[in-house]
């Protein structure tokens, strides 16, 4: 159970960290998930695995199969995206590491994690479905 002193520390605290007060901070901060596209998951991303879908269907069959498939689909080429861009900051780093650049290298991290969440929920399904 937290003290009145400490109840009190968090609330001054909390006052002080109210996000962007004027509009032009707004307008800044509500376009930081927007930055590089990767905190987004479209079904577009799916278009480049047709040919897997066909490939496998015929072995595994299923209701949920399609949305295994989509998952595993979009984990896979959000993968890829994700290599070509910290492939680009590496390269940015090699020629002169600004700290930036540092910063969003060791952000792709989470990105990377969600992927692998998606692609390991896509196997699961197959396996439950298959199984």
């Amino acid at each position: 159970m937290a003290s009145k002193r400490q109840i009190e520390a968090n609330r001054a605290n909390a006052a002080k960290s109210t996000g962007p007060q004027t509009s032009a901070g707004r307008a800044i901060s509500s376009r930081n998930a927007y930055r590089h596209g990767l905190s987004r998951w479209n079904d577009s991303d799916a278009s480049g695995f047709a040919g897997f879908d066909a490939v496998f269907a015929e072995e595994f069959k299923g209701a949920g199969m399609e949305i295994a498939f989509q998952d595993l689909a979009q984990a896979r080429s959000r993968q890829d995206c994700l290599r070509a861009i910290r492939l680009d900051l590496i390269l940015a780093v090699i020629e002169g590491a600004e700290p930036k650049q540092m910063r969003l290298l060791h952000g792709l991290e989470r990105y990377e994690k969600v992927a692998l969440s998606r692609q390991r929920r896509g196997l699961k399904r197959m396996r439950r479905n298959n199984g």
